[in-house]
C-alpha cells in the first residue's frame, strides 16, 4: 500500500480525482468529517480524527475545496479511539464514534462557536462547554430503519457510505427498540409484508414501545401481523400502519393504529408528557431534562410575564414554565401534538394558557396585529431555524427575552445574527451533546433586548 501512494503533490497543485494522498487531519468539519491541507487546500475526509495520518483517494474536487475517501490509517491521533460498533466505519448513524468522548463534546462546543462567528458574524459571545452524557449510549428512543432486500430476505437498517447496511444492534438505540426491528424483520417476511420502513419509539421509563409499520401499499395480513408482533413483544404498547404516497418514504400517510395503543408517556423527571406515535419529542430523555432546566433559566423570573412558546410541540417546555408565568401561550401548526398538549397541559393544571394552532411564521404577526404582549418567548424551531419573518415580529412585539432552541449551529448563528440587527444582545450559549457520536449539537441561547 506505501508504495502506491503519493505523499505529496507537486507545490501549488489542486488535487485531482483519483489522486491517492497522505496527509494529516488537522481539525473537524461542522458535519464531523476531518479536515486536511494540500497545498492550502481543503480536504474533507469521513471516519477520521484530528491528528491521524491516513492514505486517502480523492473522490471529488470543487472550487475551494475536496472531499475524499479513507482507504488507511497510518497513525492515529492522540483522540482517536476503538470502535463500539463492527458497522461504524461505513455507517452514517455515529460518524464520530471513533473519537474520544470528551472530544467529541469539546469539538461541539467549537461547531457552535464557529456557526456564530461565521454565519452570525458575532465575535466574543460566551459558549459554554459542552453538556455531555455519563453514559453516552443506548439514548435514542425514536428510530427510523429503511427496508430492502438482501438476498431476497427483507432487512431492516441504514444506509451507508457504499450501499445498504443490513442492522442487527445499534448502540445508539434503547434495547427495546432493536427488539422490536428484529421482530419486525421475521415477522414482515413471515408474513410478506410490503414493508418500507420501520419507525420504533420507545418510553424508557415504562419500558413500553410504539413500531409504525411504513408500508408501499396494504396488506391483508398486515392485522394479523401486528397482532402477532404485540404477542412477540409483550412491551410492544401498540402497532401503527401508514402508506408510502409515492416513491419514497420521505412522503407518507399519518399512521393510523392497526392494534394496540397509538400513543406513550415520557418521563423527563419530574414531568410526565403524553406523545402520539407522530408527535415530536427529544430523542434523548435524560438531555432533555437539562434542555427544560436551561430554558427555565434563561427564560428568568415569569412570575409577571406574559411568556409565548413557539414550536410548543407536546408541550416539552411549555408544561414546566406556564406554571410559573403570569399568562402563557402555545404555538404548534401539527394537530397531533397540540392535542398531546392540552392532555399535559390538563394534567398539571396549566389553565391560563392559550393554544394557537398555526405555523409560528403566520401567528406570531397575528398576535402583533392584535396588538397582544409578551414577555419571554422560547423558540425551538425544527432544523431549518426561525427566519427573519419570525424574528422581526418578535422584534415588534417588544419581547425582552429570547430563548433559542438549536438543532443545528449554522441556523443558530444566522437567527442570532439577524437578532443582533434587530437590537437583541446574545448573552449566553449553552451547547447539550443531544446526540452521541453524531456530530449533531443542540443548543440553548438566550438573547436579550438591549
Amino acid at each position: 500500500m506505501d508504495a502506491e501512494m503519493n505523499s505529496s503533490l507537486p507545490d501549488s497543485a489542486q488535487p485531482r480525482v483519483g489522486d491517492s494522498l497522505t496527509v494529516t487531519v488537522d481539525t473537524l468539519a461542522a458535519g464531523g468529517d476531518g479536515i486536511a491541507r494540500v497545498n492550502g487546500f481543503t480536504v474533507f475526509i469521513p471516519h477520521t480524527a484530528p491528528g491521524d495520518e491516513v492514505d486517502v483517494i480523492v473522490t471529488q474536487v470543487a472550487k475551494n475545496y475536496a472531499r475524499a475517501r479513507l482507504v488507511a490509517l497510518r497513525a492515529p491521533g492522540p483522540d482517536r479511539v476503538p470502535t463500539r460498533c463492527p458497522l461504524a466505519a461505513g455507517c452514517p448513524g455515529c460518524p464520530l464514534q471513533h473519537l474520544r468522548y470528551e472530544a467529541q463534546l469539546t469539538a461541539k462546543q467549537q461547531f457552535v462557536r464557529d456557526g456564530l462567528e461565521r454565519i452570525g458574524r458575532m465575535k466574543g459571545v460566551e459558549v459554554r462547554p459542552t453538556l455531555g452524557m455519563d453514559d453516552p449510549w443506548q439514548y435514542r428512543n425514536k428510530g427510523e430503519f429503511i427496508a430492502e432486500r438482501v438476498e431476497g430476505i427483507l432487512r431492516l437498517g441504514y444506509h451507508g457510505d457504499d450501499g445498504f447496511l443490513p442492522l442487527d444492534d445499534c448502540p445508539l438505540h434503547h434495547p427495546l427498540s432493536m427488539r422490536v426491528l428484529r421482530e419486525t424483520e421475521a415477522v414482515a417476511n413471515a408474513e410478506g409484508l410490503p414493508l418500507a420502513q420501520l419507525i420504533t419509539r420507545v418510553s424508557p421509563h415504562e419500558n413500553a414501545a410504539l413500531a409504525i409499520l411504513v408500508c408501499w401499499e396494504w396488506n391483508d395480513r398486515l392485522r394479523a401481523a401486528a397482532e402477532t408482533l404485540r404477542a412477540r413483544i409483550p412491551e410492544l404498547a401498540g402497532v401503527l400502519l401508514s402508506r408510502v404516497r409515492g416513491r419514497s418514504v420521505v412522503r407518507r400517510t399519518l399512521a393510523e393504529p392497526l392494534a394496540g395503543a397509538g400513543k406513550l408517556t415520557q418521563l423527563i423527571d419530574p414531568w410526565v408528557y403524553t406523545v402520539s406515535a407522530e408527535s415530536f419529542f427529544q430523542v434523548n430523555n435524560i438531555q432533555a431534562g437539562r434542555l427544560i432546566t436551561l430554558v427555565d433559566e434563561y427564560a428568568g423570573d415569569l412570575s409577571r410575564a406574559i411568556f409565548a412558546d413557539g414550536y410548543c410541540g407536546v408541550g416539552t417546555f411549555l408544561v414546566p414554565l406556564a406554571g410559573k408565568a403570569l399568562r402563557s401561550i402555545g404555538i404548534e401548526e401539527h394537530p397531533t401534538a397540540l392535542r398531546d398538549a392540552m392532555e399535559n397541559l390538563t394534567r398539571y393544571a396549566r389553565h391560563d394558557v392559550k393554544l394557537y394552532e398555526g405555523r409560528v411564521e403566520t401567528m406570531f404577526p397575528r398576535l402583533l396585529r392584535k396588538g397582544r404582549h409578551v414577555d419571554v418567548a422560547v423558540l425551538d424551531p425544527p432544523r431549518k431555524g426561525i427566519g427573519q419573518q419570525v424574528l422581526s415580529a418578535i422584534a415588534s412585539l417588544d419581547v425582552k427575552r429570547v430563548v433559542l432552541v438549536s438543532c443545528d449551529p449554522a441556523t443558530l448563528g444566522r437567527d442570532a445574527g439577524d437578532l443582533a440587527e434587530l437590537g437583541y444582545r446574545l448573552q449566553s450559549v449553552q451547547p447539550v451533546d443531544m446526540f452521541p457520536q453524531t456530530w449533531h449539537v443542540e443548543s440553548v441561547a438566550l438573547a436579550v433586548k438591549a
